[in-house]
């Protein structure tokens, strides 16, 4: 039998060209007997039930209460677990801020560090202030001896960074090669499940933001982690992708500091306006960021135009939302912007995709265009291009977080009951014109 060096697909005999990848003289032949001996290293020899089980499975937390959110609350043992985001987001600082967050839990780590030698680390660490006798450090690059190190420690997560520069002495092609990363995380994810400790693998994403190499790597680790950010500010975004434990719908928020991340606790005064006095171009707006309810400011701008054709520009938002909600207000409203120019923006860098902003919009439009401050008012709806207010998702866990905000009105249409009990916070709308006297 014959393996491709580059892409792991296997051939009965040698041929020139690989069938798979196309790549030239790329086949090398395997031991069928090593290769048999390989894949039943892990067995389990004994049975056990699923109900009525007397073993507790011990619940390693971390320090950080958003990424024991995004995780399910712990870490998973004798999970494998992949960690991804872009190269200029302080990569190797935030591989030692995990590490510190498991330890102080009286948690024993392993950092494998591939990239940078002991002295370099150990100034990243005293710049931290992390001084945890709890994290052992492991300067090797080579997977013999790395899961040596793994196979006498007695530690409960090891963390490596990262897997790009891993190599293997069993495999003949580069570090960099698909093979040996596949290889390599093959070997760690058996390790994983035999020695029953959890491994994160830090890996790089590509310039457009994709994880790099093949799917293959996805679907062979049990956990996807992608950790968002943008240039302008220090906010960062920490998505599950995959997790076989726990719903890939929640999200952890960060903020970056001058030293490491820190837990983004009240994250909606942060994406909105903290000026005591309201602006008059700017309505409320509850999102959801995946399946967790988030405050967003939504700032519209309408400026008297002396062009035949008056523009239109929208910065984090969709332009056609902008174009559809102008069109909404010109067919069934008195306020007019045939010569008016607007501008629409989302404050911070939130890039939203979702419908039910529609009835924010509106408002901010025309909240701007009479000059008049909406003052705590949340706006909860998607708008049709006939004016029905159509249904929201996860609606209840919407207004939820509006009431427990303490926002005076939330504003929603007059046919939902449910909440007719908070007379007090809702305000309810019919058409249009009840839009306009609200704005």
């Amino acid at each position: 039998m014959y393996r491709c060096s580059e892409c792991w697909s296997e051939s009965p005999k040698w041929v020139w060209k690989c069938p798979n990848c196309s790549n030239w003289n790329s086949l090398v032949e395997i031991d069928d007997n090593k290769k048999q001996s390989k894949k039943s290293v892990w067995k389990q020899k004994d049975t056990f039930k699923i109900l009525g089980s007397s073993e507790q499975v011990v619940r390693n937390m971390l320090s950080s209460d958003e990424l024991n959110n995004v995780l399910g609350g712990w870490i998973v043992p004798w999970s494998l677990i992949l960690l991804s985001w872009e190269p200029w987001i302080w990569k190797s600082t935030m591989s030692l801020q995990i590490a510190d967050w498991y330890a102080k839990k009286d948690n024993e780590v392993l950092y494998i560090s591939s990239e940078e030698n002991i002295f370099q680390l150990s100034w990243r660490a005293n710049r931290l202030d992390i001084a945890n006798q709890n994290i052992h450090i492991l300067n090797s690059s080579n997977l013999e001896d790395i899961s040596e190190t793994i196979e006498k420690s007695k530690v409960e997560l090891i963390i490596v960074d990262s897997i790009s520069v891993i190599y293997s002495s069993d495999v003949t092609s580069s570090s960099w090669s698909i093979s040996q990363i596949r290889y390599i995380a093959e070997r760690l994810m058996e390790i994983a499940k035999r020695t029953q400790k959890s491994i994160i693998l830090i890996w790089h994403v590509t310039k457009d933001g994709t994880i790099s190499w093949p799917k293959a790597l996805e679907h062979l680790v049990d956990t996807v982690l992608y950790l968002e950010w943008s240039k302008y500010e220090n906010y960062r975004i920490l998505r599950s992708l995959k997790n076989r434990f726990w719903p890939t719908d929640e999200v952890g928020l960060f903020m970056m500091t001058e030293k490491w991340l820190v837990d983004l606790k009240n994250p909606w005064m942060e994406f909105i306006n903290k000026n005591d006095q309201w602006l008059s171009w700017s309505a409320l707006a509850m999102t959801m960021e995946w399946n967790r309810p988030m405050l967003i400011e939504i700032e519209a701008l309408t400026t008297y135009t002396k062009f035949w054709y008056p523009k239109r520009s929208a910065r984090w938002i969709n332009a056609w939302k902008l174009d559809l909600m102008i069109a909404v207000l010109t067919k069934f409203s008195d306020t007019k912007l045939e010569s008016h120019d607007v501008y629409l923006n989302i404050s911070r860098w939130l890039t939203i995709q979702e419908p039910w902003i529609d009835l924010a919009v509106l408002a901010a439009i025309i909240s701007s265009k009479k000059n008049k401050p909406l003052w705590k008012i949340v706006f909860i709806w998607e708008v049709s291009l006939t004016w029905v207010i159509k249904n929201v998702f996860q609606l209840d866990r919407r207004v939820d977080e509006a009431i427990k905000l303490w926002f005076e009105k939330i504003v929603i249409p007059a046919w939902v009951y449910k909440w007719k009990k908070w007379t007090w916070i809702i305000s309810e709308i019919k058409n249009m014109n009840d839009l306009e006297k609200l704005c």
